[in-house]
């Protein structure tokens, strides 16, 4: 961007944004996205012009914020709410972030209930894109949950007791089904931030936050997971 051709006074207040901008970015950054400054988008209504656009990739699961820094003395308004609403899903990106030191009017808030912009502060900002990005990372594995519960059940019995799936007859062991129910009620029970989770088969495993369930189900999927495609591998030779 070129050198600001303005008042020594607007000068200062662009630099003052400029650092409250790259605070943001900077946030983002330690949290592992990949950050642009500055960023012309192109949706399908038109090209928008966007202070922070972070993106993050992991596990398969892709997720685009759109952030826009109002370093104000006077708080948003609904206006500014609906605007970056209008940008979020003209691009389709996952979420919008306004962010505001001097707050939000009542009406701004209530335009973000029920919706996936939020109107927050640099000092909050961390910590709810932290737990936002587990809560995406939560969302995304129901799908890969039904994919391995189609392939567990598309193997016979015989082949399930042959690659160590199913335990044979009434001896105990390794159940894949009992692993799908237990994953399953892990993951229903975060999304409806119910601790610890509950299930008919599911043992008391201390789970009390959404990081601590994904650090469960993501060994115990992976490892259900590698036993199904050595079975597919083997009946495939």
């Amino acid at each position: 961007m070129p050198p600001c051709a303005c008042s020594p006074r607007r000068h200062t207040r662009l630099a003052r944004w400029r650092e409250y901008q790259e605070q943001a970015a900077g946030l983002f950054r330690e949290l592992g996205f990949n950050v642009h400054t500055d960023l012309r988008v192109t949706g399908a209504r038109g090209s928008h012009d966007v202070d922070v656009y972070a993106s993050f990739e992991r596990a398969g699961l892709v997720v685009n914020w759109i952030i826009e820094c109002k370093h104000w003395k006077r708080p948003v308004d609904k206006s500014h709410v609906l605007t970056l609403r209008s940008i979020v899903e003209d691009v389709g990106a996952d979420r919008g972030i306004l962010l505001s030191e001097s707050g939000a009017q009542s009406g701004a808030v209530a335009v973000t209930h029920k919706s996936n912009v939020h109107v927050t502060s640099i000092v909050n900002l961390k910590t709810m894109a932290a737990d936002e990005i587990v809560l995406e990372q939560v969302r995304a594995l129901p799908r890969r949950v039904a994919m391995a519960h189609a392939r567990y059940w598309a193997l016979s019995k015989s082949h399930r007791e042959a690659y160590g799936l199913r335990p044979e007859g009434a001896a105990g062991g390794y159940s894949g089904a009992v692993v799908l129910m237990q994953i399953k009620d892990v993951l229903f029970s975060t999304l409806a931030e119910q601790y610890p989770p509950r299930g008919d088969v599911l043992p008391n495993l201390g789970l009390h936050s959404p990081n601590e369930a994904l650090a469960w189900v993501y060994p115990q999927l992976a490892d259900l997971e590698l036993k199904l495609e050595m079975a597919e591998k083997a009946l495939a030779t």
